[in-house]
């Protein structure tokens, strides 16, 4: 490779970084304020103040105020989906793969900033009507297909007897999240310890083993 080659992969790499770096800092920035303030009173210049940028990046990056709340979301469950998909490609054992899972999805669903980000949504739906579908679609349904893509994987094998993926992906995600998510949303519990995670996503495993799980003779 000729210097100028490498000059110009160094430049193209030297800006993609400093755009991702960008990016984040703009997404840091909202969900503070968000956390600070809630949805509708976190307007775009003091993201933009915060974040030392532009409304022009905001608008580059995520399009509006909307986008950039689908994209906060939106990390989060493809996060846990890829790791997910990361987990079937090694091969582990699925009880081992499951509560892998489980961990990981737990601590990033129920953490205080993606907390934050579910009130904001939830308190905005009055105005913002479309930021509940939204929510939804890139943040439970991302996760959940990736759930129902693995266990269509395991039907028919001799490792879980699944005739339905995607109600077992929905059972499961039940049994991980629901009572928790509200009780946290509601302020009625704190975000769980590392020890809580450990306990919540050994049970909710369990159970669901117990239920799908095919064990020899």
């Amino acid at each position: 490779m000729s210097t100028i080659n490498r000059q110009s992969d160094y430049k193209k790499s030297a800006k993609a970084n400093k755009s991702l770096a960008k990016r984040e800092a703009i997404k840091l920035a909202a969900t503070e304020l968000m956390i600070e303030l809630g949805y509708e009173d976190t307007n775009l210049e003091a993201i933009c103040q915060r974040a030392s940028c532009s409304k022009s990046a905001i608008y580059q990056y995520f399009g509006n105020k909307q986008g950039l709340l689908a994209a906060l979301t939106e990390d989060v469950a493809l996060e846990i989906s890829q790791a997910l998909h990361a987990f079937h490609l090694q091969e582990l054992d699925v009880a081992e793969a499951l509560l892998m899972y489980a961990k990981l999805a737990l601590s990033k669903i129920l953490n205080d900033k993606h907390i934050a980000v579910v009130r904001a949504t939830i308190s905005s739906l009055g105005r913002y009507p479309e930021l509940g579908p939204t929510y939804y679609q890139v943040g439970a349904k991302t996760a959940q297909s990736a759930l129902t893509q693995y266990f269509s994987a395991k039907k028919g094998s001799n490792i879980l007897d699944v005739d339905d993926p995607e109600w077992a992906a929905h059972e499961f995600q039940g049994l991980l999240f629901w009572e928790r998510l509200v009780a946290q949303v509601v302020g009625a519990q704190q975000a769980p310890n590392d020890r809580e995670i450990e306990e919540h996503a050994k049970k909710v495993v369990d159970t669901f083993l117990k239920r799908y799980r095919v064990y020899e003779a």
